[in-house]
């Protein structure tokens, strides 16, 4: 039973619902669902004193928990700049080969025909040939975090007494990380166990490789592929320039996861589980057969109508539908109210928190948590 007879923003009608909210311990954070009342017209949530209460003591065991789990800082501080050059890597991968940005969807609400215009970034032109040269160097860059985000599990698990040292040697670490099941792992692992085991089973295959791309020089690049040898081994391993782009982008994505720079939603799981698709003769696992998908910016202007500003997600959905086609399409939805020439308000909804419905009423106070500053 709703404590509300009707929403005091909008007058809308009340009812009991699920919703997520984001908690924070640290800089460890997590999405929990919490039953509140929400605003069917509107979407305001509106949380009695016993709503807020179990809110915040689910927030207050959170907290508690996150001092008991493994942190991040020392990981945060160990790979800033690691993280830094992968991502300057994939920036001149991409404007080597022009790759087809997203454009931002600027659409106006209710216009139809719709007013809709695309703005693409600038995209400046490299020599194709010096990526393909840099691929031993994001080879190792990409190898070098990984040996990282596995140390540093190892060193989290010395401290709490699990193991007894930290290995040196790359092929002492595989054996330990063998182990899982005896070590304390960080809450990504905890809750997507397979980016373990294919993060693992990619850093164990790449081990033979990395010492001889240092030490001995024992690989060669012709025309997109990279190819390494191991001496020790008596083997070869083949990348594909896409492979090898496509292990970088994984291992930064789970990187600046691991340090809660990111989290990990649905359109992100779909993006890595493409990339490991990409590195499947690497890690030698089972494929997820996910294609890349697309995450198109949309801004969606919604105009005063009395005290309203309507917003027409059903447009959205299906100019989006009619654009893109069959791709696997993410969008997330900045929605900007304008009376007149002015801007009254501004919301930001990331993908998985647009609502699921055809159209969405906003008035200038309401959806605060998703309302953002305007500038200027």
């Amino acid at each position: 039973m709703a404590s509300f007879d009707r929403c005091p923003v909008c007058g809308g009608p009340i009812v009991e619902s699920e919703v997520e909210e984001g908690l924070k311990g640290g800089i460890v954070r997590e999405t929990v669902n919490v039953r509140t009342e929400v605003c069917m017209k509107c979407g305001e949530r509106l949380y009695t004193p016993e709503g807020a209460q179990r809110h915040e003591n689910s927030r207050l065991k959170h907290e508690a928990k996150s001092t008991a789990i493994m942190q991040d800082e020392a990981l945060r501080a160990k790979m800033k700049y690691e993280i830094w050059f992968l991502s300057f890597l994939e920036h001149r991968i991409d404007r080597a080969r022009e790759n087809d940005q997203s454009p931002v969807l600027r659409i106006t609400s209710g216009v139809v025909p719709a007013n809709i215009k695309m703005t693409f970034e600038d995209s400046l032109s490299n020599d194709e040939s010096l990526i393909l040269a840099m691929m031993p160097l994001t080879f190792v860059g990409s190898f070098k975090v990984l040996d990282m985000i596995f140390e540093w599990v190892l060193e989290e698990n010395c401290k709490l007494g699990k193991i007894p040292q930290v290995p040196w040697r790359f092929a002492d670490k595989e054996k330990m990380l063998n182990k899982a099941s005896i070590l304390q792992l960080p809450r990504l692992f905890d809750t997507h166990p397979h980016l373990l085991t294919y993060a693992r089973a990619v850093f164990c295959k790449l081990v033979p490789y990395r010492n001889e791309v240092i030490h001995s020089n024992s690989f060669s690049v012709s025309g997109d592929e990279l190819t390494l040898s191991s001496s020790r081994k008596g083997t070869t391993l083949t990348l594909s320039g896409d492979q090898v782009d496509g292990l970088a982008r994984f291992v930064r994505i789970l990187a600046r996861a691991l340090i809660g720079e990111i989290s990990v939603d649905e359109y992100k799981h779909r993006v890595i589980r493409h990339y490991l698709d990409l590195l499947a003769p690497v890690h030698g696992l089972a494929k997820f057969n996910q294609q890349m998908p697309r995450f198109v910016p949309v801004e969606l202007t919604a105009t005063r109508i009395g005290p309203a500003f309507p917003a027409n997600l059903k447009q959205v959905r299906d100019l989006i539908s009619k654009t893109f086609g069959d791709q696997d399409v993410f969008f997330d939805l900045k929605v900007i109210a304008v009376d007149g020439e002015e801007i009254v308000s501004k919301w930001h909804f990331a993908p998985d928190e647009v609502p699921d419905v055809d159209v969405l009423t906003f008035y200038e106070e309401s959806h605060k948590a998703h309302r953002e500053e305007i500038v200027g």
